[in-house]
């Protein structure tokens, strides 16, 4: 059976699940990880064989006596770095992006820029989630037939549609998840709560996720008066997420650029709430306009506004009666572009048709 080899710098931080789904389940292909460091989480993601190696002296010809028969990078810098000894190794390699390594890296880095040119003339494939990132693959210079969309999946098993929560007294429970950092959008998102609890008191917002902007959003709730209202329950494994889906009735996450460029792929939380049967209010952000069809699967606003994020989820609180055809669209969305196992299926091809062509 041909071998693949898997470089993520760090394996693994919590929120890329997307990584981990796409390591299992290949049928024709073997895959190994290569990592810089003690690989982390390893009971949210237990994985062999992982091959540690703080130094990248000497693995050229490390390659070639494990009989690898393609490398696969995670994230842009990552292709960059393993460049080099793929091409001694005489090894075929493919670079994955995700989001900031398209926009953030690329505004602040000339000699990133520079080093991309040649990894986009000298590497065999490239994947993307988005046309949206696709698109900004090109501008920077990727031959277009070098890419391949790869769209992020669920596990579909693991995200059953469920049924609606009752909803007593107004109190409707609202639900995000995602990293507390700027790109995430969780200011934006406190910001048009406070102005949806002056016609909704009695509802509430929970926000699962961990970071470097947490402080920042506590100050917020304060300003607002929400900390009875807005409770921030730091990360959680994804079990505890799939029961906050189930507990929640409208899930939101206010996606932005950030000053420094940065902007989302398209979140995996997005699907799991709409592979779970919720309403969701979203932004028109990076690849999400491709997920979220406004009025149809979902509900879109513009980024940095609160006041039209409000307005938009007291609209959809209001209009529940429209919830279930929605939310059934939105499953079949899912189901259609998003499960893992087709989009598996499409990674595990491109392996192949990177081997063969080599």
């Amino acid at each position: 059976m041909k071998q693949v080899l898997v470089y993520r710098r760090k394996f693994l931080p919590k929120s890329e699940t997307f990584i981990y789904e796409q390591l299992l389940g290949h049928q024709r292909v073997k895959t190994a990880v290569l990592t810089r460091q003690k690989p982390i989480n390893t009971t949210q993601f237990p994985f062999s064989p992982v091959y540690v190696r703080k130094r990248f002296k000497g693995l050229t010809s490390w390659l070639k006596k494990q009989n690898f028969n393609c490398l696969h990078a995670r994230f842009g810098p990552a292709g960059v770095e393993l460049l080099p000894y793929a091409r001694e190794a005489k090894l075929p390699l493919i670079t994955s992006f995700h989001g900031f390594d398209v926009t953030k890296r690329v505004r602040e880095s000339s000699v990133y820029r520079r080093q991309l040119k040649k990894l986009f003339q000298q590497g065999k494939a490239f994947t993307v989630v988005s046309n949206h990132m696709k698109k900004r693959l090109v501008k920077l210079g990727c031959p277009e037939g070098k890419i391949t969309l790869i769209r992020s999946g669920i596990d579909l098993r693991k995200f059953p549609m469920l049924p609606q929560q009752a909803v007593n007294d107004d109190s409707f429970r609202l639900l995000s998840v995602g990293r507390l950092t700027e790109k995430k959008g969780m200011d934006t998102l406190i910001k048009a709560f406070a102005k949806v609890r002056r016609e909704y008191p009695h509802a509430k917002l929970t926000i699962v996720g961990e970071g470097e902007e947490e402080k920042k959003l506590r100050q917020l709730i304060k300003k607002h008066r929400l900390t009875s209202s807005v409770k921030l329950r730091g990360a959680m494994p994804h079990r505890e997420v799939q029961r906050e889906l189930a507990e929640c009735h409208l899930f939101a996450i206010a996606c932005k650029t950030a000053k420094n460029g940065n902007q989302e792929g398209i979140p995996n939380v997005l699907m799991e709430a709409m592979a779970s049967g919720r309403p969701v209010v979203s932004t028109y952000h990076a690849g999400i306009p491709e997920l979220i069809e406004h009025g149809v699967t979902g509900y879109l606003v513009p980024e940095k506004s609160p006041g039209k994020l409000a307005a938009m989820i007291k609209r959809v609180l209001k209009e529940r009666e429209k919830w279930p055809a929605v939310t059934a669209r939105a499953r079949a969305k899912v189901e259609s572009n998003h499960d893992i196992e087709k989009q598996r299926a499409r990674l595990e091809a491109l392996y192949i048709r990177v081997m063969t062509k080599r």
